[in-house]
């Protein structure tokens, strides 16, 4: 029935609303979440090109940009992620280099999606270890202020994130790579494999965190 101004009080129907949802978006399964990572993963790519652009200065000829902006994405999406839960302190680093020195006795192997080298390298160890740090030909700092992150010369603040990112070398020859994380104080371990096909680099397994303590 129409008010007193001769306007129509009818409710829109349902079929007149029209919902803004991101087309990722599955339907059928919990939005919350995927939401959540999607937004991670939106923060993360933007950021991820500008600290590729710092590194190129480092890059050979041998060195494919394209893996080090995923690797980026990923790790920082996840950084993101984590920061969502409540658990990133407020000052948060990322050391990213090249390490061309791995420690592979026996061929050893991640054996997922296919299977990967084992991701550990000779630093900090005596003998083999399987928990051995890549070793790093050369490495940058950044970290992160007001959604982006900076180059800085070196660690600041006693609660702090620390992810430290070794990526192979030779990366343009090889079409897939294992990456090394170590995310401290938790002193937890992440691995993340990544394939190219057709001259694009995608994530193809990741491990769950670990901690040489467990």
């Amino acid at each position: 029935m129409p008010n007193v101004d001769g306007i129509t009080d009818a409710k829109p129907k349902f079929s007149d609303l029209s919902l803004d949802v991101d087309p990722r978006i599955d339907l059928t399964k919990p939005i919350w979440n995927q939401a959540q990572h999607l937004r991670a993963a939106d923060d993360a790519e933007e950021c991820a090109e500008i600290i590729v652009q710092t590194l190129k200065s480092q890059f050979t000829k041998d060195d494919d940009a394209g893996l080090w902006a995923c690797v980026l994405r990923a790790v920082l999406s996840d950084i993101n992620i984590r920061d969502g839960e409540g658990d990133v302190p407020p000052k948060r680093f990322i050391k990213i280099g090249c390490c061309s020195h791995w420690f592979r006795p026996h061929q050893s192997r991640w054996t997922v999606a296919g299977g990967f080298a084992w991701p550990s390298g000779w630093h900090g160890i005596s003998g083999f270890s399987a928990h051995g740090l890549p070793e790093l030909d050369w490495a940058l700092l950044f970290e992160g202020i007001d959604g982006s992150w900076m180059p800085v010369k070196k660690f600041s603040g006693k609660e702090r994130l620390e992810v430290r990112v070794s990526i192979p070398a030779r990366s343009a020859r090889h079409p897939q790579a294992a990456i090394h994380t170590l995310w401290s104080p938790m002193n937890h371990r992440v691995f993340y494999g990544f394939r190219r096909k057709e001259a694009e680099w995608k994530l193809a397994a990741r491990s769950d965190f670990y901690s040489d303590n467990a």
